[in-house]
């Protein structure tokens, strides 16, 4: 079996380690570099791969650029036509700025502007005090806070190779299921077992911790709350995999028009040829949240509810065109 960290001189998350795998089984070529970066190379076609992320390497410079600052790439599909919420950047020392800038749309989301996989992401603010703990929350770590009109609706994560979508995934915040019997501490330990016995590498175990106990303590919960019967208890605001949400395929049943639509949205960025789109669907509505150059494919091919998605293999079909070839012979 190859080593996945001696092949390329660092360690990799799990798409890239997945991409890399699959790509060395066609007989792709690899070449450490200096400063953490790698070289993939096959018949004429070689990318250099920055920061571990071979699975965005075929996107241009501008394009991450573009995507990197969330602000950024909003602004720009709006401009376009393509609906996405309302939003601004401030800085650590304009709290007051930002209240004002956010107190005639509320609710609002407080992120990093240059975040990613969920982290320091606070929705559906809604008064001064809890505005003010999260800015401050997320300004201790960038220099960039963005303020987002709230959107509601289910969360989708479509993701993107060459001109399509390839894959669709529903993002449920990480919950729990009540039974009538069990606390919601008791009902977290026991989808945490359920975790342990699936064994998927992608889905996160559930906590207890800081940011769980100020979601339920919003909805007027605690951890000793005893939910009913198929009530579901939501355990996080946002609905990233990497928070404990649940990653469930949809990629047959969207609605057409908005995949069609998202499509066109990303095409639009230039050189924008692998992402992921952060998608919020209300009815036939939808709003873009961000683009991510630098996604998680696994998460199609590890869903908790669905069918698996090998967007892998068509990434290093569209990277290395005759590695597939090779592999029919």
């Amino acid at each position: 079996m190859v080593n996945i960290k001696e092949l390329t001189g660092r360690n990799l998350s799990q798409s890239n380690r997945m991409l890399v795998k699959n790509a060395y089984d066609r007989g792709v070529e690899f070449k450490k570099l200096k400063n953490g970066k790698f070289k993939m190379s096959h018949d004429g076609k070689s990318y250099i791969v920055r920061g571990g992320r071979a699975t965005q390497s075929p996107n241009t410079k501008l394009a991450m650029k573009i995507v990197k600052y969330k602000n950024t790439s909003s602004s720009l599909l709006r401009n376009l036509g393509f609906p996405c919420p309302q939003n601004a950047i401030f800085t650590s020392n304009e709290i007051d700025r930002a209240w004002n800038w956010a107190k005639s749309i509320l609710p609002v989301v407080i992120k990093p502007n240059d975040g990613s996989m969920g982290k320091l992401v606070f929705v559906k603010i809604e008064d001064y005090d809890e505005f003010v703990s999260c800015f401050k929350k997320v300004s201790k770590k960038h220099s960039q806070i963005l303020i987002e009109q709230f959107v509601s609706g289910e969360e989708y994560r479509f993701s993107f190779i060459k001109d399509e979508v390839v894959a669709v995934a529903k993002r449920v915040p990480a919950n729990v299921v009540g039974d009538g019997k069990h606390t919601i501490e008791e009902l977290i330990n026991i989808k945490n077992k359920e975790r342990d016995k699936r064994k998927n590498p992608l889905h996160k175990k559930l906590d207890t911790k800081e940011e769980t106990v100020r979601v339920l303590k919003k909805h007027g919960l605690s951890l000793t709350d005893i939910p009913s019967l198929g009530e579901i208890i939501y355990l996080r605001s946002n609905s990233n995999i990497s928070t404990g949400g649940d990653g469930i395929d949809m990629t047959d049943s969207i609605n057409p028009a908005i995949k069609d639509s998202v499509t066109k949205a990303i095409r639009s960025i230039p050189g924008l040829r692998v992402c992921g789109a952060d998608i919020l669907i209300n009815g036939d509505e939808y709003s873009i949240i961000e683009i991510n150059s630098h996604a998680m494919l696994s998460m199609h091919h590890f869903p908790w509810e669905g069918e698996k998605r090998d967007v892998i293999t068509q990434l290093v079909d569209y990277m290395f065109p005759n590695t597939v070839k090779q592999l029919d012979e």
